[in-house]
């Protein structure tokens, strides 16, 4: 099979040809229909688990994904993400414990779109359910998958957003979102702004402001039918072929960066 891997911890990521990953006891073999691209997948490559996970390598990053399951033809999408850590979803096939949050790819929903939801909708959906009921809150961080759909479901949720960008000016408001700041300093500069405060990068004192997604089954097929049902834009702003991706760690502009593996056609 064709994947983009990186031979060791912070290499460039290259177009090689690997064997077809066998899955284990319980799980899945996925021919993969698309994958997107997430912050954290540069993380696993630069080494965040280093130390505390086996690796395999060429290591192959990538958590989500939208694929076929193979034997039963199922088509599903969700978190691929497991261990040993450098199997993932920057190939043609991969494989996935079937206790991941994983839902089936509704008829009519672009596989390359379904890919694009799990890590990025996921947080968004549960970040904004935990403001409670804040009337307004800041994103900082607006423009990227996570915050995209965060502007939109906490409208959705009769919220008043603020969305930050780079360069922008912060303003009080109940509740402060920071998908930006990988120090602490800077969230607490941030955070003074509102009496309730998140960041998804686990750089605050506090525990209960360090945000992590918690991934479901129910909140994938939630998030398929918004989509479905025109209420939430999916943010793509780039599609791939897999074997011209080598740079999508290259940069980092708004919206998602999906890889396609094949021609992607919509069930019927």
């Amino acid at each position: 099979m064709w994947a983009l891997a990186a031979a060791d911890f912070g290499a460039e990521l290259e177009v090689v040809e690997l064997p077809r990953p066998e899955p284990g006891p319980g799980e899945l073999a996925v021919r993969l229909l698309a994958a997107s691209v997430n912050p954290f997948d540069r993380k696993v490559v630069g080494g965040m688990f280093r130390g505390s996970a086996e690796h395999r390598f060429p290591l192959v990053p990538g958590t989500d994904g939208a694929g076929v399951v193979e034997g039963s033809g199922e088509r599903i999408f969700g978190t691929f993400f497991h261990k040993p850590v450098g199997v993932g979803t920057y190939a043609e096939y991969v494989t996935v414990p079937e206790g991941n949050a994983l839902a089936p790819i509704p008829d009519g929903l672009d596989p390359a779109v379904a890919a694009a939801l799990p890590t990025a909708g996921m947080t968004a959906l549960q970040l904004v359910e935990a403001l409670g009921d804040a009337r307004s809150v800041l994103v900082v961080g607006a423009s990227g998958g996570v915050g995209s759909f965060t502007v939109q479901l906490a409208e959705a949720a009769g919220k008043r957003v603020i969305p930050i960008r780079r360069g922008d000016s912060l303003v009080e408001a109940d509740a402060l979102i920071d998908l930006v700041s990988t120090d602490r300093s800077s969230f607490e500069a941030n955070a003074r702004y509102a009496p309730l405060a998140f960041n998804t990068n686990y750089v605050s004192a506090d525990p209960s402001q360090n945000f992590g997604m918690k991934g479901s089954r129910e909140d994938l097929e939630r998030l398929a039918a918004m989509v479905l049902a025109g209420e939430l834009e999916v943010p793509i702003a780039r599609r791939v072929p897999l074997r011209e991706a080598a740079d999508v760690f290259a940069g980092r502009g708004p919206g998602k960066t999906v890889i396609v593996m094949q021609v992607v056609v919509l069930a019927r």
